[in-house]
């Protein structure tokens, strides 16, 4: 396997910042980095250019993953962009936030479908620092609106994701405390209409309940066994 190459933070990282490597360099891109940095927000980004041993594709699938936020950087270059492109793909099915900011202008119908419906921050105009711009703070509202929904719904995938690449490997299935904090995870997560559990992540939990029951129901008749052992 490819190595992964690693946030401030490992492997998890808050923010997949997604942008095209023409804009990598750009006064916006620097601004956004600056503003995650500052907030101390871990971010990701696609490394420019490609070392020559990581494979593109499943380095950008892992990050995502392994993500909480994918911020695309919008303009016309990211569109065209694979790592921006495929990222965005991948995040849409794994249902996780996906936060547009405008640093170029793009018509609405030229973007994404999925992108249409979204809120999107403008940076094309911003003079000052952007931790004193509102764009600047909504960006800062908005990642930390439900931080810890979406760390969960992360940690849930990642632990679904070894399990399945593992070939489900009932070791790496929860039990105990661990079960119940994302039982209570799922309840609220189930009924959402946006960033909902994945079908695997239904399934990890399903599979961890079963097991998990299946357990407790033969360290109840062990005990029952050795108290009616003990009384006779």
């Amino acid at each position: 396997m490819a190595d992964f190459p690693q946030s401030s933070t490992g492997l998890r990282a808050q923010v997949f910042l997604a942008a095209a490597a023409s804009e990598g360099g750009s006064s916006a891109v620097v601004a956004l980095r600056q503003l995650l940095t500052e907030a101390r927000i871990s971010l990701w980004e696609c490394p420019r250019p490609w070392p020559p041993h990581l494979d593109a594709e499943a380095t950008v699938s892992r990050a995502t993953e392994a993500c909480d936020n994918y911020l695309l950087v919008l303009s016309p270059q990211a569109l065209a962009d694979a790592c921006c492109l495929q990222g965005l793909l991948f995040a849409l099915s794994l249902n996780k936030r996906i936060l547009p900011v405008l640093v170029a202008s793009v018509p609405l119908s030229h973007r994404p479908e999925p992108l249409q419906a979204l809120e999107v921050l403008d940076l094309r105009t911003i003079s000052q620092p952007l931790d004193q711009s509102s764009p600047g703070r909504q960006l800062l509202a908005a990642l930390g609106h439900q931080a810890d929904y979406h760390h969960h719904h992360t940690e849930l995938l990642l632990k679904a994701l070894q399990w399945e690449r593992q070939q489900r490997d009932p070791e790496l299935l929860l039990a105990g405390a661990d079960l119940a904090h994302y039982q209570r995870w799922w309840m609220v997560a189930q009924a959402r209409s946006h960033h909902g559990p994945l079908q695997l992540q239904n399934l990890y939990l399903a599979e961890s309940r079963r097991l998990w029951a299946s357990r407790s129901d033969v360290i109840a008749q062990g005990v029952d066994w050795l108290k009616r052992w003990l009384d006779a």
